[in-house]
């Protein structure tokens, strides 16, 4: 097994004296899809946030294997981490192609290949040249995850990837995150869909009631 490139442990957090994500541990590891699950409210996006920097827990340590620029507690740049946030979050004066664009000119000369790649990937092709607010929520969704893996990252975080995709299209977004693992990228997805869950090479079961240990 390949060593990891993300150990959490025992990572919690609470708001205003109420706990939104229980002690969890597990660890990340390249070239695979790992998938947190758990019911409303267990903290999967804030767990997802944690891993990525941008959310400082109350306890418990995020470690990068090695050390990744800004690393934990200090967010991670867009080269070394992609995120998918259920915001989608797309710059809307930017064409889609643009916002793949924008993030793929940190991963070097490959960029503008690997957009073209990710525009077929994610049947976005017809849509390159259209603004966010120009096509569907769904066709919105697709491009985040397209401008997530642009960089070429070691770390995908994707908060709910699927929910605003049918079942084809679902299909799409679950070979894009498979074809940045099978890259060497370590992939942290949360979702409610069970047809992401099936794709996962593991999965981790948050619990909004008990703390989770996953050794992997």
């Amino acid at each position: 097994m390949p060593e990891p490139l993300l150990t959490v442990s025992g990572v919690h957090k609470s708001y205003a004296g109420s706990p939104v994500l229980r002690p969890v541990s597990f660890v990340l590891t390249p070239g695979a899809v790992t998938v947190l699950t758990g019911p409303s409210g267990s903290g999967k996006s804030t767990l997802l946030m944690i891993a990525g920097g941008w959310e400082a827990p109350d306890g418990g340590e995020v470690t990068a294997h090695p050390p990744l620029p800004g690393g934990p507690l200090g967010a991670i740049s867009w080269r070394h981490a992609g995120f998918v946030p259920q915001s989608v979050g797309l710059l809307d004066e930017l064409t889609i192609a643009e916002n793949l664009a924008f993030a793929a000119r940190l991963g070097g000369p490959d960029g503008r290949r690997r957009v073209t790649g990710l525009l077929g990937a994610l049947d976005l092709g017809d849509l390159a040249d259209r603004l966010p607010a120009e096509v569907s929520g769904g066709e919105r969704q697709r491009a985040a995850v397209g401008r997530a893996l642009a960089a070429g990252p070691s770390l995908v975080l994707a908060d709910e990837p699927t929910s605003h995709q049918d079942s084809a299209r679902t299909g799409l977004v679950l070979d894009a995150l498979r074809a940045a693992a099978d890259r060497g990228a370590a992939v942290l997805v949360a979702s409610h869909d069970p047809a992401v869950a099936r794709h996962a090479d593991r999965t981790v079961t948050l619990d909004s009631a008990h703390p989770v240990h996953d050794a992997g």
